[in-house]
């Protein structure tokens, strides 16, 4: 399948998913979310102070994260495929009375921004539906000023793997070949197949030096305890990830990078 059918596909297939997707998951308007069920930035404080900076969204979905920059401070440009998910976007940022400008774009081409017009750009959950990754980073080093800072949420590779849920542990069998998921759900047999790829520390660390980037830091959130009364502001979370506690609780569901871009 070439890039331009896969980029299709999973346009197509969020278009399909956004209304159900948003109605299954509680996504926080006021704190930016990383992982289900964990702590959202300000407990894991990945990202720091956004008052007065020019932040970029990619694969935004409905916006959530770049409405809570907004609410921070921030000046904040969100961008996604999917028509769907940014009207959801347009959505709540009407509802919550914040400034956020939404643009329907490619991750991967983003030449309607100029070199290093960006302090901070963020992306969660977006990597993974990305056929090229090293497009869309370059372009992220290229629009981000001098000393910026890039922050990429995606899958943890160990995803995408078969969790048996009887015994408790994840099937393994090739990890340096993981597979690429094939959309099946929620859109059923006749929907749009969308793909979501996988990618392993390895990978992710040679496409962000490769594109010039140093690494500072990664982190794979844990969900709160149980017991833990700060499980109810977790700022991802819904019934389905519920349903899922028992692994996520064992095996990281996301990995974030943070990324600068060097001083020149």
């Amino acid at each position: 399948m070439s890039t331009d059918r896969i980029k299709r596909a999973i346009r197509l297939g969020w278009d399909e998913m956004s209304l159900w997707y948003q109605a299954e998951t509680r996504i926080s308007l006021d704190d930016v979310h990383y992982a289900p069920l964990c702590p959202g930035e300000r407990e894991l404080r990945i990202i720091g102070n956004v008052q007065d900076k020019r932040t970029l969204e990619l694969a935004c979905g409905a916006a959530q994260n770049s409405i809570a920059l907004s609410k921070l401070g921030a000046t904040a440009t969100a961008i996604d495929m999917s028509a769907g998910q940014l009207a959801q976007a347009r959505e709540l940022i009407k509802q919550e009375g914040v400034s956020v400008n939404l643009l329907q774009a490619d991750a991967e081409r983003l030449e309607m921004f100029d070199d290093g017009c960006f302090d901070l750009i963020l992306t969660c959950f977006g990597m993974e539906f990305l056929p090229d990754p090293a497009a869309c980073l370059s372009e992220c080093y290229r629009t981000l000023r001098s000393g910026g800072t890039l922050v990429i949420g995606t899958v943890h590779p160990l995803t995408a793997f078969e969790w048996d849920a009887d015994e408790g542990v994840l099937r393994v069998n090739d990890y340096f070949s993981a597979p690429v998921e094939v959309w099946d759900e929620p859109t059923g047999e006749d929907g749009q197949k969308g793909l979501t790829f996988f990618r392993t520390f390895s990978e992710m660390f040679a496409l962000l030096t490769g594109a010039g980037f140093s690494l500072e830091q990664v982190v794979e959130p844990a969900p709160y305890n149980l017991a833990d009364p700060r499980r109810e502001q977790t700022p991802y979370g819904g019934e389905y990830w519920e349903s899922q506690r028992d692994r996520l609780s064992r095996i990281p569901f996301a990995i974030v990078y943070k990324a600068r871009k060097p001083v020149a």
